[in-house]
């Protein structure tokens, strides 16, 4: 039998490098998670849908008023809220990775991290659309390093409960209303995944598309084309008041030689184990938010006021926007001060939204991760004008 691993004889080829590093990842997680490198995950069938915001409830965290505080100019804002009934379109937000939980799928539950993940980037878009958002077995942090290593399993276990949410809320909820998409990281997987089986080869459901935000998971097309890729049917956006179509980007700061976001050739995030579409023939969406809504007007970042659950997440941000690490005020949402224009830009092989501070304010970026943890919240109300002009124009249209 040959050695499985190199020795002095044996020298390391980049491919058993890869192995290596594959195999060192998987056994640090499972040692994080109290797992051995073997444990078989059981995927039980979706339980019933545990609803993390939906119309009907009282008090959900997608509710939030929309007074906001702008740092920079002092302005202080606050519209009306708009009656559920008044709201033209529904939004299905599924939410990235940021569970704590210490497992390789967490319990399908509104936990205060995942909660405060749907104020930070669900709940700004309320005025336009009624939200709905299936809490569901994601991956939580703790696991990721197990499932980049290649052992998709656990992704396949939340995805059952994403697609078993979207089945109830066609069943009981839409009936014909049109539908934005809403995701971020793992929820773009689990959006793509369900966009590509669900919804495009699907014209009924592709004629109640009214958009899609699928940001910082690489949704692809093929090369010079806004379709192919992740969608044979429907295109990413390409000029003001489109609709049926797909908005993505991720972000960076700083031009990246290395990066889990924005090259399909590379496909570090592994969408072929997930089923989806990578590879050279393909290239990453990057949409461009100013050339969308029709602004080039420099933004900032807007997050609720209120400071997110401990966790993960709420380091990572305290690591990327020092000193003021959350922006906050009196209202209810506050945009920084800190002032900042992009463009879609395609360097060293990564296809992302360059992102270039015009009123500084100091940002780190994540290894790997570039600024993801702000894919959204960079210019959010960019994208909640682009949603509103796309259920005006799918409403007119419709009629």
């Amino acid at each position: 039998m040959r050695a499985a691993f190199p020795g002095p004889d044996r020298p390391a080829g980049p491919h058993r490098t890869h192995r290596l590093r594959s195999t060192a990842c998987i056994a640090f997680a499972a040692a994080t998670l109290g797992f051995g490198a073997q444990t078989p995950v059981v995927a039980a069938p979706p339980p019933p849908t545990q609803w993390l915001c939906h119309p009907t409830m009282d008090s959900d965290p997608c509710d939030l008023p929309q007074d906001t505080t702008d740092l920079l100019t002092g302005k202080v804002t606050a519209p009306a809220p708009v009656k559920e009934s008044d709201k033209p379109v529904d939004c299905y937000f599924v939410y990235g990775t940021v569970s704590n939980q210490v497992s390789l799928n967490a319990d399908p539950v509104p936990s205060p991290e995942v909660q405060s993940i749907a104020r930070v980037e669900a709940a700004r878009f309320n005025r336009t659309c009624r939200v709905f958002a299936p809490a569901y077995r994601q991956v939580p942090v703790p696991g990721l390093p197990i499932v980049l290593a290649g052992f998709t399993e656990p992704l396949a276990v939340g995805y059952d409960d994403v697609l078993s949410a979207w089945n109830d809320y066609l069943a009981h909820e839409n009936n014909g209303r049109g539908v934005i998409f809403i995701g971020h990281s793992q929820g773009t997987f689990m959006l793509r995944k369900l966009i590509r089986e669900q919804i495009d080869p699907n014209p009924q459901l592709r004629n109640r598309l009214v958009g899609a935000f699928l940001m910082g998971g690489d949704v692809v097309t093929m090369r010079g084309s806004t379709v192919g890729g992740d969608f044979a049917n429907i295109p990413v956006c390409s000029r003001r008041a489109e609709y049926s179509c797909v908005t993505a980007y991720s972000t960076n700061i700083r031009y990246p030689t290395l990066s889990l976001f924005g090259n399909s050739s590379l496909d570090l995030l592994g969408s072929q184990r997930f089923g989806l579409a990578s590879g050279p023939q393909f290239q990453v969406a990057c949409t461009d938010p100013a050339v969308l809504s029709g602004s080039d007007q420099p933004v900032g970042v807007t997050l609720p006021s209120a400071p997110y659950s401990f966790g993960f997440i709420s380091v990572l941000v305290g690591y990327m926007l020092p000193p003021e690490a959350w922006p906050t005020s009196l209202s209810t949402w506050t945009t920084s001060r800190a002032r900042g224009v992009g463009s879609c830009e395609d360097v060293n092989g990564y296809s992302q939204y360059h992102i270039r501070m015009i009123n500084p304010q100091p940002i780190n970026e994540i290894p790997l991760f570039d600024t993801h943890v702000i894919d959204v919240n960079f210019g959010l109300d960019r994208l909640v004008d682009i949603a509103a002009e796309q259920a005006r124009s799918w409403q007119a249209d419709t009629r």
